[in-house]
Protein backbone atom coordinates (compact mmCIF):
# COMPACT_ATOMS: atom_id res chain seq x y z
CA UNK A 1 0.00 0.00 0.00
CA UNK A 2 2.06 3.28 -1.19
CA UNK A 3 1.34 6.82 0.80
CA UNK A 4 -1.61 7.78 -0.98
CA UNK A 5 -3.33 4.75 -0.48
CA UNK A 6 -2.92 5.68 3.67
CA UNK A 7 -4.10 9.46 2.86
CA UNK A 8 -7.46 8.08 1.40
CA UNK A 9 -7.58 5.52 3.97
CA UNK A 10 -7.20 7.93 7.21
CA UNK A 11 -9.95 10.24 5.25
CA UNK A 12 -12.32 8.03 4.50
CA UNK A 13 -12.27 6.36 8.66
CA UNK A 14 -12.49 10.45 9.45
CA UNK A 15 -15.89 10.73 7.13
CA UNK A 16 -16.42 7.48 9.12
CA UNK A 17 -16.30 8.77 12.37
CA UNK A 18 -17.67 12.39 11.82
CA UNK A 19 -20.63 10.52 10.69
CA UNK A 20 -21.23 8.41 13.77
CA UNK A 21 -20.51 11.52 15.59
CA UNK A 22 -23.39 13.16 14.02
CA UNK A 23 -25.52 10.01 14.56
CA UNK A 24 -24.72 10.17 18.20
CA UNK A 25 -25.29 13.92 18.58
CA UNK A 26 -28.77 13.60 16.98
CA UNK A 27 -29.88 10.24 19.47
CA UNK A 28 -29.03 13.13 22.54
CA UNK A 29 -31.13 16.21 20.70
CA UNK A 30 -34.18 13.46 20.44
CA UNK A 31 -33.71 11.93 23.45
CA UNK A 32 -33.72 15.24 25.58
CA UNK A 33 -36.67 16.24 23.40
CA UNK A 34 -38.46 12.66 24.60
CA UNK A 35 -37.70 13.00 27.94
CA UNK A 36 -39.47 16.28 28.57
CA UNK A 37 -42.20 15.12 26.30
CA UNK A 38 -42.71 12.29 27.75
CA UNK A 39 -41.99 13.17 32.06
CA UNK A 40 -43.17 17.06 31.96
CA UNK A 41 -45.28 17.46 29.10
CA UNK A 42 -43.78 20.96 28.53
CA UNK A 43 -40.70 22.87 28.09
CA UNK A 44 -38.15 23.12 31.19
CA UNK A 45 -38.70 26.97 31.48
CA UNK A 46 -42.41 26.88 32.24
CA UNK A 47 -41.74 24.42 34.55
CA UNK A 48 -39.41 27.17 36.52
CA UNK A 49 -42.12 29.78 36.67
CA UNK A 50 -44.23 30.01 39.19
CA UNK A 51 -47.98 28.26 38.78
CA UNK A 52 -51.02 26.95 40.27
CA UNK A 53 -51.33 23.08 40.19
CA UNK A 54 -54.51 21.67 39.03
CA UNK A 55 -54.92 18.30 40.31
CA UNK A 56 -58.25 16.15 39.03
CA UNK A 57 -59.19 13.22 41.11
CA UNK A 58 -61.74 11.05 38.70
CA UNK A 59 -63.73 7.80 40.17
CA UNK A 60 -63.50 5.78 42.91
CA UNK A 61 -61.19 7.02 45.59
CA UNK A 62 -58.56 4.76 47.13
CA UNK A 63 -54.92 4.24 48.65
CA UNK A 64 -53.10 5.41 45.68
CA UNK A 65 -48.84 5.62 46.37
CA UNK A 66 -48.54 7.25 43.40
CA UNK A 67 -50.82 10.15 43.63
CA UNK A 68 -49.66 10.52 47.84
CA UNK A 69 -45.82 10.86 46.29
CA UNK A 70 -47.55 13.68 43.76
CA UNK A 71 -49.68 15.54 46.51
CA UNK A 72 -46.51 15.53 49.02
CA UNK A 73 -44.45 17.11 46.39
CA UNK A 74 -47.00 19.70 45.30
CA UNK A 75 -46.80 20.32 48.96
CA UNK A 76 -43.17 21.27 49.09
CA UNK A 77 -42.90 22.87 45.56
CA UNK A 78 -41.95 26.45 45.97
CA UNK A 79 -42.83 27.78 42.30
CA UNK A 80 -46.73 25.81 42.98
CA UNK A 81 -48.32 29.01 44.66
CA UNK A 82 -51.95 27.56 44.92
CA UNK A 83 -53.86 24.24 44.12
CA UNK A 84 -56.87 23.60 42.65
CA UNK A 85 -58.28 20.21 43.67
CA UNK A 86 -61.17 19.23 40.85
CA UNK A 87 -63.19 16.38 41.81
CA UNK A 88 -65.64 14.06 40.04
CA UNK A 89 -65.93 11.29 42.43
CA UNK A 90 -68.82 9.43 43.76
CA UNK A 91 -66.47 8.94 46.81
CA UNK A 92 -64.82 5.35 47.81
CA UNK A 93 -62.94 3.83 51.23
CA UNK A 94 -63.15 5.45 54.35
CA UNK A 95 -59.39 5.02 54.43
CA UNK A 96 -58.57 5.92 51.18
CA UNK A 97 -60.69 9.13 52.19
CA UNK A 98 -59.30 9.95 54.81
CA UNK A 99 -55.72 10.13 54.02
CA UNK A 100 -56.59 11.99 50.70
CA UNK A 101 -58.04 14.59 53.58
CA UNK A 102 -54.94 14.51 55.41
CA UNK A 103 -52.42 15.07 52.34
CA UNK A 104 -55.15 18.07 50.75
CA UNK A 105 -54.91 19.46 54.56
CA UNK A 106 -50.60 19.24 54.23
CA UNK A 107 -50.88 21.59 51.70
CA UNK A 108 -53.07 23.61 52.75
CA UNK A 109 -50.87 24.83 55.82
CA UNK A 110 -48.72 26.25 52.97
CA UNK A 111 -50.44 27.31 49.80
CA UNK A 112 -54.45 28.39 49.06
CA UNK A 113 -56.10 25.15 48.32
CA UNK A 114 -59.32 25.46 46.70
CA UNK A 115 -61.86 22.22 45.65
CA UNK A 116 -63.97 23.08 42.38
CA UNK A 117 -66.48 19.47 42.58
CA UNK A 118 -67.82 19.05 38.77
CA UNK A 119 -70.35 16.19 38.12
CA UNK A 120 -70.38 15.32 41.29
CA UNK A 121 -68.13 14.79 44.50
CA UNK A 122 -70.23 12.98 47.01
CA UNK A 123 -69.30 10.93 50.58
CA UNK A 124 -65.66 10.41 50.29
CA UNK A 125 -64.96 13.22 48.15
CA UNK A 126 -66.39 15.50 49.84
CA UNK A 127 -64.80 13.91 52.96
CA UNK A 128 -61.83 15.06 51.12
CA UNK A 129 -62.78 18.45 49.85
CA UNK A 130 -63.39 19.47 53.60
CA UNK A 131 -59.50 20.20 53.62
CA UNK A 132 -60.18 22.60 51.41
CA UNK A 133 -59.93 26.57 51.86
CA UNK A 134 -62.92 27.19 49.78
CA UNK A 135 -65.66 24.93 47.80
CA UNK A 136 -67.07 25.77 44.55
CA UNK A 137 -69.61 23.43 42.79
CA UNK A 138 -72.25 23.67 39.56
CA UNK A 139 -75.34 24.30 40.17
CA UNK A 140 -76.53 20.45 38.83
CA UNK A 141 -73.47 19.24 40.77
CA UNK A 142 -74.47 16.22 43.23
CA UNK A 143 -72.50 16.31 46.30
CA UNK A 144 -73.41 15.52 50.13
CA UNK A 145 -73.69 11.80 50.43
CA UNK A 146 -72.45 12.21 54.19
CA UNK A 147 -72.56 8.40 55.55
CA UNK A 148 -70.81 4.90 55.35
CA UNK A 149 -72.55 2.24 53.52
CA UNK A 150 -71.25 -1.35 53.30
CA UNK A 151 -72.77 -4.01 51.41
CA UNK A 152 -72.28 -7.93 51.98
CA UNK A 153 -73.75 -10.59 49.41
CA UNK A 154 -74.59 -14.62 50.82
CA UNK A 155 -75.41 -16.99 48.64
CA UNK A 156 -75.24 -19.66 51.32
CA UNK A 157 -79.09 -20.24 50.02
CA UNK A 158 -78.37 -20.37 46.13
CA UNK A 159 -75.05 -22.87 47.51
CA UNK A 160 -77.46 -25.36 49.04
CA UNK A 161 -79.58 -25.53 45.74
CA UNK A 162 -77.04 -26.56 43.65
CA UNK A 163 -75.84 -29.02 46.33
CA UNK A 164 -72.51 -27.31 47.65
CA UNK A 165 -71.71 -27.30 51.17
CA UNK A 166 -69.29 -24.63 52.73
CA UNK A 167 -67.71 -25.80 55.70
CA UNK A 168 -66.16 -22.80 58.04
CA UNK A 169 -63.55 -23.45 60.76
CA UNK A 170 -62.31 -20.24 62.85
CA UNK A 171 -61.50 -19.53 66.06
CA UNK A 172 -64.72 -17.55 67.57
CA UNK A 173 -67.91 -16.73 66.02
CA UNK A 174 -67.70 -13.56 64.90
CA UNK A 175 -64.48 -14.51 63.15
CA UNK A 176 -64.36 -14.23 59.31
CA UNK A 177 -67.77 -12.25 59.30
CA UNK A 178 -69.61 -11.55 57.67
CA UNK A 179 -69.37 -14.03 55.45
CA UNK A 180 -70.94 -14.70 51.62
CA UNK A 181 -70.91 -18.32 52.62
CA UNK A 182 -72.69 -17.78 56.25
CA UNK A 183 -76.25 -16.42 57.61
CA UNK A 184 -75.99 -13.47 58.93
CA UNK A 185 -76.48 -13.30 62.63
CA UNK A 186 -78.09 -10.79 65.37
CA UNK A 187 -74.27 -11.08 66.97
CA UNK A 188 -72.61 -10.25 63.34
CA UNK A 189 -75.02 -7.50 62.56
CA UNK A 190 -74.50 -5.92 65.89
CA UNK A 191 -70.51 -5.37 65.24
CA UNK A 192 -70.85 -4.21 61.94
CA UNK A 193 -73.40 -1.95 62.78
CA UNK A 194 -71.19 -0.36 65.56
CA UNK A 195 -67.92 -0.30 63.36
CA UNK A 196 -70.18 1.90 60.37
CA UNK A 197 -71.84 3.81 63.58
CA UNK A 198 -68.11 4.54 64.32
CA UNK A 199 -66.92 5.52 60.69
CA UNK A 200 -70.00 7.49 60.50
CA UNK A 201 -69.38 9.92 63.44
CA UNK A 202 -65.74 10.80 62.00
CA UNK A 203 -66.87 11.82 58.89
CA UNK A 204 -69.75 13.52 61.10
CA UNK A 205 -67.30 14.92 63.45
CA UNK A 206 -65.16 16.32 60.44
CA UNK A 207 -67.73 18.24 58.67
CA UNK A 208 -68.38 20.17 61.87
CA UNK A 209 -65.28 20.72 62.22
CA UNK A 210 -64.74 21.98 58.88
CA UNK A 211 -68.05 23.80 58.39
CA UNK A 212 -69.17 24.32 61.79
CA UNK A 213 -69.56 27.71 61.40
CA UNK A 214 -71.56 27.89 57.66
CA UNK A 215 -74.24 25.24 58.68
CA UNK A 216 -77.15 25.54 60.99
CA UNK A 217 -77.47 22.74 63.67
CA UNK A 218 -81.28 22.84 63.04
CA UNK A 219 -80.14 21.30 59.55
CA UNK A 220 -78.42 18.54 61.22
CA UNK A 221 -80.84 15.61 60.55
CA UNK A 222 -80.92 16.49 56.66
CA UNK A 223 -77.22 17.02 56.32
CA UNK A 224 -76.60 13.71 58.06
CA UNK A 225 -78.97 11.64 56.95
CA UNK A 226 -76.85 10.24 54.09
CA UNK A 227 -78.69 12.10 51.10
CA UNK A 228 -77.53 13.50 48.06
CA UNK A 229 -77.61 17.54 47.53
CA UNK A 230 -77.16 19.48 44.22
CA UNK A 231 -74.85 22.32 44.10
CA UNK A 232 -77.56 24.71 44.88
CA UNK A 233 -79.13 22.53 47.59
CA UNK A 234 -75.63 22.10 49.27
CA UNK A 235 -74.64 26.13 49.03
CA UNK A 236 -78.19 26.64 51.05
CA UNK A 237 -77.12 24.12 53.73
CA UNK A 238 -73.61 25.36 54.20
CA UNK A 239 -71.98 22.56 52.39
CA UNK A 240 -70.01 24.32 50.12
CA UNK A 241 -69.31 28.08 49.41
CA UNK A 242 -70.35 29.67 46.27
CA UNK A 243 -72.03 28.24 43.20
CA UNK A 244 -69.79 28.50 39.92
CA UNK A 245 -66.71 27.36 38.00
CA UNK A 246 -63.57 27.52 36.44
CA UNK A 247 -63.70 31.40 36.06
CA UNK A 248 -65.06 32.08 39.84
CA UNK A 249 -61.73 29.61 40.57
CA UNK A 250 -59.72 32.57 38.43
CA UNK A 251 -61.55 35.49 40.72
CA UNK A 252 -61.16 33.84 43.96
CA UNK A 253 -57.59 33.63 43.23
CA UNK A 254 -57.01 37.11 43.50
CA UNK A 255 -58.84 37.20 46.60
CA UNK A 256 -55.21 35.45 47.79
CA UNK A 257 -53.09 37.65 45.12
CA UNK A 258 -52.90 35.72 42.37
CA UNK A 259 -53.41 36.79 39.10
CA UNK A 260 -54.34 33.81 36.97
CA UNK A 261 -53.06 35.50 33.82
CA UNK A 262 -49.23 35.74 35.15
CA UNK A 263 -49.47 32.85 37.43
CA UNK A 264 -50.67 30.29 35.06
CA UNK A 265 -53.59 27.25 35.64
CA UNK A 266 -51.33 23.57 35.20
CA UNK A 267 -52.36 20.42 35.12
CA UNK A 268 -50.50 18.25 37.40
CA UNK A 269 -51.14 14.21 37.09
CA UNK A 270 -49.92 11.22 38.40
CA UNK A 271 -47.86 9.00 35.71
CA UNK A 272 -49.61 6.09 34.85
CA UNK A 273 -47.83 2.66 34.97
CA UNK A 274 -47.23 2.54 31.58
CA UNK A 275 -45.54 5.74 31.35
CA UNK A 276 -42.95 4.64 34.86
CA UNK A 277 -41.79 1.50 32.36
CA UNK A 278 -41.07 4.09 30.02
CA UNK A 279 -39.01 5.90 32.67
CA UNK A 280 -37.50 2.90 33.71
CA UNK A 281 -35.97 2.71 30.08
CA UNK A 282 -34.61 6.47 30.21
CA UNK A 283 -32.89 6.05 33.10
CA UNK A 284 -30.57 3.90 31.63
CA UNK A 285 -29.65 7.45 29.43
CA UNK A 286 -26.54 8.94 31.16
CA UNK A 287 -27.68 12.16 31.30
CA UNK A 288 -31.55 11.11 32.12
CA UNK A 289 -31.00 11.27 35.63
CA UNK A 290 -29.54 14.93 35.88
CA UNK A 291 -32.19 16.44 34.31
CA UNK A 292 -35.20 14.20 35.86
CA UNK A 293 -33.63 15.58 39.13
CA UNK A 294 -33.11 18.75 38.47
CA UNK A 295 -36.53 20.10 37.77
CA UNK A 296 -38.77 18.32 40.52
CA UNK A 297 -36.49 15.08 42.00
CA UNK A 298 -39.72 12.89 41.39
CA UNK A 299 -40.84 11.11 38.43
CA UNK A 300 -44.51 10.57 39.54
CA UNK A 301 -45.65 14.65 38.05
CA UNK A 302 -45.71 15.27 34.91
CA UNK A 303 -47.47 18.99 33.69
CA UNK A 304 -49.76 19.09 31.33
CA UNK A 305 -51.29 23.03 29.45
Amino acid sequence: MNFSDNIGALIYLKKKAQKWKNIAILIAIFSTILIFKLVFGINSNVIESDFVAVVKIDGVIAEDDNRSKTLKEIAKQSSIKAVLVRFNSPGGTIVGSEILFNELLEIKKNKPLIVLIDSVGASGAYMASLASDYIIAHNGTLTGSIGVLMESPEVSDLAKKVGVKFNTYKSSPLKGSPSMFEKSNPAVEKVINESIADSYNFFVELVKERRGDKINPKNYPIIFDGRVFTGRQALNLGLIDLVGGINDVEKLLLFFKIDANKTPLKEIEVLKKDHQLIDKFLNFLPFYRDIEGKIFKNKIMAITS
